[in-house]
């Protein structure tokens, strides 16, 4: 963002721009504290990101992308400079500019035609906006809700039946106080300037209070075999690290998600092992009285698995060559809890991300470090607004490194492409696979890396005492296309397409990159394990009693029609799609393709393995778990 050219060339622009009369000249102006710049953009809400190119990165607004902007009128937005400042950059949805000087207050950059011009205000009344949505609900005892007046040059504020409140400027109004469960608060504004007045209003529903039961929603199982979630009870240590890309900090007593390697999803394709693979194995915790310490390592086997497909190894570590989101998954139980979609019915990044899992908190960034890492909340009805992040300077540290495994072993199985390496979807559940330790048939570990972060216990709304009495949870999703790829704990959704071929890229990727990952099991605990276990018993064995129940009602209520296809063809096992008389790989995987619509005969009355009355991945990821011995259904 350094200035760039000789003295001279800037002498000639001046120039020219003077001769084709230009309206305004393209030297910076340093801006002082209390001036204002503007941008007129279609784009959503911009970010500012401004400093004073003298002093280089220690004069600075924020980090970047900057602060957020304030909407004053209709597609213009406005910031007021806290010091002095000479260069600038916009950033919206349309992506940012480039390194523009700033032009003195009161100057307006227009986005699309790429000018500067003097800000002048519409012949419009305020553009009034609130922080909620109309319509929105909160189950807290009241909620704060900003109010942005706009070109206002006086404003007042009501609640319900209350008297007028007059304000100034953006202001923060709390609602709720005395409105009782399962009613409805309004929020009235008016707002005048010289071209008229605005007069709007938004209803919030207050709901009741999250009722969690010391549980963290998750349906399914932690993986076992070689795949783990707070191995002996290991909830990560109470120490301070330093975030250096070394791990000389860390230890196998912070061990709280192992993983296995070569199992991502490029692995179940005949022809995709050219990709570059995508591949988690160990996630590690602690905590101090300031921070939430996270290291995870992955690794890249491909100079054993695959030699001859040299792309992975030539290419280097994803934090060298890739911009792959990943997201850091955190359940406090200080906020509202999301399923993972956002406000315009997507997921954060496009990434196909869901939960049945308790999410509160989401830390996203790039393998690269080029974004973030932002931190995402869910609003009152729990839904993730990628364009409102809570906090973009999050005070949080990143770095990463080259090094071999704290364990020093690399458990995995052994070869690649698909069938041909008898790669099979659910082989990493099946002990009798070829698990092979990587460092010992001689991988180099110079391809493995790791990632290590500190994130402010103050942005995540929690204190060393939360995480030591409470506890939180913890899950890392690795992404790759549109899709998760990996995950620590391991959950089966990031493989339960990968032996498809892609429908929107080369025949010859995984489907895997493309498809909604839905999360079922728990997350790793951090500080405290769950006082009650997160998969209760009863949780566990009621689909079952569902199962064997409806067995005695329904041979009296569906006489007719459960019992006439018996004397006509076989009875199958729940779970065996296929009819061969056994359960196993081979049902879910015929089950994946039907799902796929691809030209299979299954045995639909028993492909409904969890009793929700759907055939989709969730009951194809259940069969592989019940062949793996879990008690999946």
């Amino acid at each position: 963002m350094k200035r760039k050219g000789f003295i001279s060339s800037i002498l000639i622009i001046a120039l020219l721009t003077s001769m084709f009369a230009c309206m305004f000249t393209v030297h910076a102006v340093t801006g002082n504290a209390g001036e204002t710049v503007y941008i007129r953009t279609t784009n959503g809400t911009p970010t500012c990101y401004m400093w004073l190119d003298a002093s280089g990165s220690t004069s600075q607004n924020g980090a970047w992308p900057g602060v957020k902007m304030t909407q004053v009128e209709t597609n213009i937005y406005a910031f007021a400079l806290d010091k002095s400042y000479d260069k600038v950059i916009f950033i919206d949805n349309g992506g940012k500019t480039g390194d523009l000087d700033y032009q003195g207050d009161g100057m307006l950059y227009d986005k699309a035609t790429k000018k500067w011009e003097q800000y002048k205000l519409s012949t419009n009344p305020p553009v009034v906006s609130f922080s909620k949505k109309d319509g929105a609900s909160f189950s807290s005892d009241t909620v704060d809700v900003k109010v942005n007046p706009g070109s206002a040059t006086s404003a007042t504020y009501k609640i319900d039946n209350g008297s007028a409140v007059p304000f100034t400027g953006e202001t923060v109004v709390t609602l709720g106080n005395g409105v009782a469960v399962g009613s409805t608060t309004t929020l009235y504004v008016s707002a005048t300037n010289e071209y008229g007045t605005t007069e709007k209003s938004i209803t919030l529903l207050k709901k009741e209070p999250q009722n969690i039961g010391g549980g963290d929603g998750s349906t399914s199982p932690s993986c076992g075999g070689r795949y783990s979630t707070n191995p002996d009870g290991k909830v990560g240590v109470r120490k301070t690290i330093s975030i250096d890309g070394d791990k000389s900090d860390w230890s196998t007593d912070m061990l709280i998600a192992q993983g296995t390697a070569n199992d991502d999803p490029r692995v179940y394709r005949d022809n995709s092992m050219y990709e570059i693979p995508i591949d988690d194995y160990a996630m590690y915790a602690a905590w101090d009285n300031d921070n939430l310490y996270i290291m995870y390592e992955m690794c890249n086997v491909q100079d054993i698995v695959a030699p001859n497909d040299d792309y992975p190894l030539s290419q280097g570590t994803l934090f060298k060559t890739q911009n792959c989101p990943v997201f850091l998954y955190l359940y406090t139980g200080k906020g509202t809890i999301t399923d993972g979609t956002t406000v315009d019915g997507s997921t954060l990044w496009g990434s196909g991300i869901t939960f049945d899992t308790y999410v509160d908190t989401v830390v996203a960034f790039s393998t690269n470090g080029s974004n973030g890492p932002f931190i995402y909340t869910a609003d009152d009805d729990g839904k993730l607004d990628a364009d409102n992040i809570v906090n973009k300077n999050t005070g949080i540290s990143l770095d990463f490194g080259n090094a071999k495994g704290l364990s020093g072993e690399l458990w995995g199985i052994d070869g690649g492409y698909g069938q041909y390496h008898n790669r099979v979807l659910g082989d990493m559940f099946d002990s009798s696979s070829d698990w092979v330790d990587f460092y010992a048939k001689g991988h180099d570990s110079k391809m493995d890396f790791f990632y290590e972060m500190s994130i402010p216990l103050e942005s995540l709304n929690l204190s060393a005492s939360d995480i030591e009495n409470t506890g939180i949870g913890v899950m890392k999703v690795s992404t790759f296309g549109t899709s998760g790829m990996d995950c620590l704990p391991y959950d089966p959704s990031m493989n339960d397409n990968a032996d498809q071929a892609s429908t929107t890229t080369q025949e010859f990727n995984s489907h895997e990159k493309e498809d909604d990952d839905h999360i079922t099991v728990p997350f790793a605990r951090v500080g405290k394990l769950l006082s009650n276990d997160p998969q209760p018993t009863t949780t566990q064995t009621q689909p079952t009693t569902t199962s064997t129940q409806p067995t005695t009602t329904s041979t009296t209520e569906p006489t007719t029609t459960s019992t006439q296809p018996t004397s006509s063809q076989p009875t199958y096992q729940m779970g065996d799609v296929n009819g061969d008389g056994g359960l196993d790989v081979a049902d879910a995987t015929i089950l994946q393709k039907f799902i796929n619509f691809l030209p299979v005969t299954i045995h639909e009355e028993v492909a409904d393995v969890n009793g929700d009355t759907r055939i989709d991945v969730r009951d194809s990821t259940a069969i592989q778990k019940k062949v793996a011995g879990y008690n999946a259904f």
